[in-house]
């Protein structure tokens, strides 16, 4: 064996071996972060390929071509369909909120108008039974149209005094007025009043219910005679659109001081089934006659009511041809000579340049509705006043025995002033004038008045108020406003 002497060992100490492993570790971080800053990247080993040596690789290449590119085409295929999915997810999902939204919105629209309609029918009810003197509103140009039968009895059934307001006489000839004045005036006490027009006629409204008009009232016709009794409670009624309210604020502006006696909510009249047939074409002219139809046929755009379907409307038109001729469309349009409806309603298209929303030439049933739209735009369409009155209507001058001869003096002097002027400077002269038809539709008030007693502790609820306070006063039309955001319009203007 041989010795190896004084030879050092190659063992290291534990210390000794970590601090070198220390500091080979410190040299390569700060090789690699010198390299970082120069650009130098890591070499990356080359692929060496197919070797050339190889008898298939020209057919091996192409294999992984193909392969490649039938990745590429699936990968693009998965975008393209991932794509497409979360496009028809996202539709999907805004038509679905939208349906929902239009639902939600139909429910609230339907509750709500069927809470108007109960709160307007309570209103009447409490106005009918507490009421002791009615007011009815008329439209000047449909007066018949607009008196409801049922009412009518009713009124004289329970004792009350009915009296006709022509509203919107501004609307007809003062002669034509006068007119209806004489007619009306066989049945029960009648005055014509322009509210938008100076308020002419409401001094002797104010009158005819027994109270003072202001002293500065500028009436030619008015008198210093005022019925016997004065009105202790006196209600404004009439069916839509027949300026319930604006007769309202007339009169409240012409009384000096309170208006205790004066009812704060006008009483609504609305039909009480749906009507079909003739009966409804005559109703749908009646209220194209005192401009109720919305343009573009939605429901209170411009109007509180849709125009009638497309079928109806021509109807309707039809009629209109009917009772008119076609000369005096004619002369009225300026159009040139045409056959039946159709050809009116072409010539009418062609002559007012009518389009519709996308720009194209509206179809006949739209051309209807569209002329129906357009009847009451100035100089419009009125009824003249039959030469007998229709069947069906209740005389109201037996309530008014005590004051009849106030009335009619008032009557008297109104139908002179109207008389004495010159009707063929009205605007409304140029107008045509149609035959009057039937009473209007009848109101289910024997179903409404049996709630009396349901309802009979809330009376208070009505109220009367001073002149100015509108406190707790619920005025018609306010709910109805809320039912379209987009078209909103007061119907009794």
């Amino acid at each position: 064996m041989k010795l190896l002497g004084n030879r050092k060992s190659k063992k290291q100490k534990l210390s000794q071996r970590y601090n070198i492993a220390k500091r080979i570790r410190e040299h390569k971080r700060r090789v690699k972060k010198e390299a970082k800053k120069l650009g130098l990247k890591k070499k990356v080993r080359k692929d060496p390929g197919i070797p050339n040596s190889l008898p298939w690789k020209a057919e091996l290449l192409a294999d992984i071509e193909r392969k490649k590119e039938k990745r590429e085409e699936e990968l693009a295929q998965k975008k393209a369909e991932a794509k497409q999915k979360a496009k028809a997810d996202r539709e999907t999902m805004v038509k679905e909120t939208q349906e929902a939204h239009r639902d939600r919105e139909a429910a609230r629209r339907a509750k709500r108008a069927e809470n108007v309609e109960l709160s307007q029918l309570d209103a009447l009810r409490k106005m009918l039974l507490k009421g002791d003197v009615l007011v009815q509103a008329l439209d000047s140009r449909d007066p018949i149209g607009c008196r409801c039968p049922e009412l009518e009895a009713w009124v004289k059934e329970n004792g009350k005094r009915l009296i006709f307001v022509l509203t919107k006489a501004d609307l007809v000839p003062p002669q034509q007025s006068a007119q209806w004045i004489q007619v009306l005036g066989q049945v029960g006490p009648s005055v014509s009043v322009q509210v938008e027009a100076g308020g002419e006629g409401v001094a002797e409204l104010v009158q005819m219910l027994g109270h003072s008009p202001s002293a500065s009232s500028s009436s030619t016709g008015s008198t210093s005679a005022k019925a016997a009794a004065p009105a202790e409670a006196v209600g404004v009624l009439g069916y839509p659109g027949t300026g319930k309210r604006s007769l309202l604020k007339a009169i409240r502006r012409e009384v000096t001081g309170a208006t205790k006696w004066l009812m704060e909510v006008s009483g609504r009249l609305r039909p009480a089934d749906d009507l079909e047939g003739q009966e409804a074409a005559s109703y749908s002219l009646h209220l194209a006659l005192r401009g109720m139809f919305g343009k573009g046929g939605g429901a209170g755009q411009s109007g509180p009511l849709a125009v009638p379907p497309g079928d109806q409307s021509l109807a309707v038109v039809a009629g209109i041809m009917e009772q008119l001729g076609p000369q005096a469309l004619m002369r009225r349009y300026r159009l040139p000579a045409f056959q039946k409806t159709e050809g009116f309603l072409e010539a009418w298209v062609q002559s007012t340049n009518a389009k519709t929303k996308k720009g194209k030439v509206p179809g006949l049933e739209a051309a209807a509705q569209r002329f129906l739209t357009d009847l009451a735009t100035s100089p419009g369409f009125s009824c003249a006043p039959p030469s007998e009155l229709p069947a069906g209507g209740t005389s109201q001058w037996e309530q008014h025995s005590a004051a009849r001869a106030v009335m009619e003096q008032l009557m008297k002097a109104q139908l002179q002033l109207l008389q004495s002027r010159d009707s063929s400077s009205h605007p409304a002269a140029k107008g045509l004038t149609l035959p009057s038809r039937g009473l209007g539709p009848g109101i289910a008030l024997k179903e409404l008045m049996e709630g009396e007693q349901a309802g009979g502790e809330d009376d208070d609820e009505m109220g009367w108020y001073e002149d100015g306070d509108e406190e707790g006063g619920w005025e018609e039309g306010e709910e109805e406003e809320d039912l379209d955001e987009d078209e909103a319009m007061e119907d009794d203007v």
